[in-house]
């Protein structure tokens, strides 16, 4: 078991001093839109703040934590709608904070609306390399006590939506970044991007609902992922659903409409792959509230 840990974190190290940086994970992506695409601010036509914590691998030492902020509203141009992503996660010994400012452009199509969003930021990365227990205190590779790098990005995004189905697609990193000679240092690779499209409907009427959605992630460098999911939607109450990320997890998930205004949603990931012999799953809690003013909601419950 030590060794696969010191094989899992070491691997980890690489990537963060790599040229990729892979994009989280979100078990509920179907509930938190901003997360994955710019283009979502402003969709749910009210002022709209939600907030997501999630504990990866609970039970491995070091395993990703992470909390997420967002908040956008359309304004009273309804073609134009604003919004902020703050997400924070620790990784070991490291922590990342990145900070978006979104716009989104709305313009009415058919039945429903398209919008086109660009995000701009950037992600402060600080590591405490002394904070590592070492096999050997006088290692010179980690006696650097620690370091920040703020590094700057952009992202681009399309989303369609209707009262009963939507589908997106983002590229939600421009730049890549590496290490060179001890500085993290942004470029641009499009061998690099990370691709996001998703999507989702409501079937039936009446006290029972089917709302399946999927989410696809795809790197040049990386295996193409799928995260297929199904929930039951019970009297616009409460929701009961499972989703499957190939060769990665299996997911529960429920979510309970509290008020007109505030949901919350829990997930638990069971995990499939070779890790799942040391970690006892994956927690991820999502709570969603709705500023409602004289702007009414094209859907108020299901996107």
């Amino acid at each position: 078991m030590r060794k696969f840990a010191l094989i899992l974190i070491f691997g980890l190290f690489s990537l963060q001093a790599g040229s990729q940086h892979l994009f989280p994970v979100y078990s509920q992506y179907m509930l938190n839109g901003l997360a994955l695409n710019p283009a979502y601010a402003g969709s749910r036509d009210v002022f709209n703040v939600t907030i997501g914590y999630r504990n990866q691998w609970v039970g491995f030492d070091g395993a990703p934590v992470s909390q997420s902020l967002s908040a956008h509203t359309p304004m009273k141009n309804e073609n134009i709608a604003l919004g902020v992503f703050l997400h924070n996660e620790q990784i070991d010994v490291r922590n990342n904070t990145s900070l978006y400012v979104n716009y989104a452009y709305r313009i009415r199509v058919a039945e429903g609306r398209l919008s086109l969003g660009l995000k701009a930021g950037g992600v402060n990365r600080n590591a405490r390399w002394n904070n590592l227990l070492l096999h050997d205190p006088g290692d010179i590779v980690f006696s650097d006590p620690g370091s920040s790098e703020m590094l700057p990005n952009i992202g681009f995004g399309a989303y369609y939506y209707t009262s009963r189905f939507y589908v997106g697609a983002s590229i939600p990193l421009f730049l890549s970044d590496s290490t060179r000679n001890s500085k993290a240092v942004s470029y641009h690779d499009m061998s690099n991007y990370n691709y996001l499209v998703s999507g989702g409907m409501v079937v039936g009427k009446g006290g029972i609902k089917v709302k399946p959605s999927f989410l696809l992630k795809y790197s040049a460098k990386n295996p193409l992922q799928v995260d297929a999911n199904l929930s039951f939607i019970l009297a616009d109450l409460i929701w009961v659903g499972a989703s499957y990320r190939i060769e990665d997890a299996l997911v529960g998930l429920v979510k309970l409409q509290i008020s007109e205004q505030l949901r919350l949603g829990y997930t638990y990931d069971y995990s499939l792959s070779r890790l799942g012999k040391f970690n006892n799953g994956s927690h991820e809690i999502v709570l969603i509230y709705d500023f409602r003013y004289s702007v009414n909601a094209v859907n108020p419950r299901y996107f």
